[in-house]
């Protein structure tokens, strides 16, 4: 879900640029809403799913941030799923650390936050802004995220 902060985080964490900003935007709300479909824990409205479709195969690819660095965001991207994928399958199983590994999968949206940070603000501004964007990312705690797993 997103946090109520969101925009006001991206808007300082990538520096104001509209098309980073828009790029993570539609990645966030495309997890969200696939996240909701998976999990069955929020109903997703016909409008929700077809405004997703539409971010995904129409805003995304016009997107100008995303098609000048298509080449290192789509791997990136690529991760970031099958991690979410994973993630979903290893929060199912008790026992051993599945649970735990799973939460920490669900951080690779921040890893793509936190590689657009360094792609328009350089390497010393990407650093400067990780560790906040890990802290936003990771919205709830551990003991939280299992407690909803468990009940």
């Amino acid at each position: 879900m997103p946090r109520h902060d969101q925009a006001e985080f991206l808007e300082f964490t990538l520096k104001g640029d509209t098309d980073a900003i828009n790029f993570c935007t539609i990645l966030f709300g495309a997890s969200q809403v696939l996240d909701d479909l998976i999990d069955k824990d929020k109903e997703v409205t016909d409008d929700e799913l077809i405004e997703t479709f539409w971010s995904i195969l129409i805003d995304l690819p016009m997107n100008s941030f995303y098609r000048q660095n298509v080449d290192t965001l789509v791997p990136m991207m690529q991760v970031f799923l099958q991690d979410w994928e994973d993630a979903t399958k290893m929060e199912k199983t008790s026992g051993g650390d599945f649970q735990n590994i799973a939460y920490v999968l669900r951080d690779t949206v921040g890893a793509i936050v936190t590689h657009v940070a360094g792609m328009v603000g350089g390497r010393v501004w990407q650093k400067a802004v990780a560790v906040s964007v890990r802290n936003h990312i990771f919205e709830e705690t551990l003991e939280d995220y299992k407690t909803g797993l468990n009940k």
